[in-house]
């Protein structure tokens, strides 16, 4: 499984804190003890000065423990289950831009994917599989693309067959991709070799939250995001896919 990489969390410093510094600092600077004698003020001085410190000591924890929360709950896919499909626009192969209404009142498998991704490429035979299963029911897979409309018909045979992503089809002897397609992007402004891989999966990707890839998502007729699976060549996942399948579109195992 591909995974994007994030930056590392990082503590912001609050105005609070630089103020609650600077009293220290301004108290530091006017706080003179003699080697033989505290006075009255001096004292006090101390006691301002260890307040000031237990102060920020405690304001930083609690401004870390609210960052660090909030960088740990950032949204991911998982907060979509059972939720609405969010609003998305991207391409079909025909240049036409669609969104999610272009799968309504069905039962769908939204495949998240890129030509590249090592893992995406290998559950390609078992989404093969699934769409020729449930052709004829009102069922289907929509891959979502991580990759250009030229990449993608260069992958298809249709297009640039001089491109990598028609090299990598052959080098994985597969088939072209039946079930229907939406690109993210119409086209990838690579800069680099030709053979290079640039992929545009800030989106559609970014709404859904995805941030491993291949990620399947399975959608009842109603919109409503009912499970996330991983990668389809785990056989656990795909028996149990096609289970639930099977219970959204309410049908026996004769077709």
């Amino acid at each position: 499984m591909t995974r994007k990489s994030f930056p590392l969390i990082r503590t912001l410093q609050k105005p609070q804190q630089k103020l609650i510094q600077a009293s220290i600092i301004q108290s530091q600077s006017n706080f003179i003890v003699s080697n033989t004698n505290l006075t009255t003020n001096n004292i006090l001085n101390v006691k301002q000065i260890s307040i000031l410190l237990i102060l920020t000591v405690l304001l930083s924890f609690k401004i870390d423990n609210e960052k660090d929360l909030n960088e740990f709950n950032d949204p991911s896919v998982n907060t979509l289950l059972n939720k609405k499909v969010p609003h998305f626009t991207g391409y079909l192969l025909n240049d036409s831009i669609v969104d999610e209404t272009f799968f309504d009142n069905k039962v769908v498998l939204l495949n998240f994917m890129f030509f590249g991704c090592q893992g995406c490429m290998q559950e390609l035979p078992n989404l093969a599989k699934l769409h020729e299963k449930y052709k004829n029911t009102n069922f289907m897979v929509v891959t979502i693309i991580g990759n250009g409309l030229d990449d993608i018909k260069s992958y298809q045979g249709t297009g640039d067959t001089l491109k990598i992503f028609y090299s990598i089809r052959k080098m994985w002897k597969y088939d072209s991709i039946k079930n229907p397609m939406i690109a993210e992007c119409k086209t990838v402004n690579k800069v680099g070799p030709r053979e290079e891989i640039v992929t545009c999966t800030e989106n559609i990707s970014k709404k859904f939250f995805i941030n491993a890839y291949p990620t399947n998502l399975l959608v009842d007729k109603t919109g409503i995001i009912k499970r996330k699976y991983g990668n389809l060549l785990n056989d656990i996942e795909y028996i149990d896919l096609q289970a639930q399948i099977d219970s959204l579109l309410k049908i026996t195992s004769n077709y």
